[in-house]
C-alpha cells in the first residue's frame, strides 16, 4: 500500500521556541524546536557507525530556538537551531506522525 502524499498547507511561528503547521489535510500541529533537536537525524549527531548520540540531550535548551526553517524539496523541512546544529532535515511523513498523534 502506498503512503498518502504529505505536504504543508502553512507553517508559522507561535513563538520563539515553538513553531505550528497546517497539514494538507486540516490537521495542525504544534512542534518544540527543543523536542526536535533531541531528535535531529544529523550525522553531526549521530555515530552513524554505532548508531550513538553526540549530543548530549540535557545540554539542548528547553526553549531552543532557530534561526532558520526553510524547505528541502517537496518532503522536508531543514532547521538551523540556533545552538549551531544546521544540518537535521526532517521528513514530512516525521512530522505529521509527531505532531499528529
Amino acid at each position: 500500500m502506498t503512503k498518502p502524499v504529505l505536504f504543508i498547507h502553512s507553517i508559522q511561528q507561535k513563538d520563539n521556541h515553538t513553531f505550528t503547521i497546517k497539514w494538507h489535510d486540516g490537521k495542525v500541529a504544534d512542534y518544540s524546536l527543543s523536542d526536535l533537536q533531541k531528535t535531529c537525524p544529523c550525522a553531526g549527531c549521530w555515530d552513524e557507525g554505532n548508531s550513538q548520540r553526540l549530543v548530549d540531550q540535557s545540554k539542548i535548551p528547553s526553549r531552543q530556538s532557530a534561526v532558520k526553517i526553510s524547505s528541502v524539496g517537496r518532503y522536508a523541512i531543514r532547521i538551523q537551531f540556533s545552538s549551531g546544529c544546521s544540518n537535521g532535515i526532517y521528513g514530512f511523513d516525521f512530522l505529521y506522525e509527531k505532531g499528529t498523534k
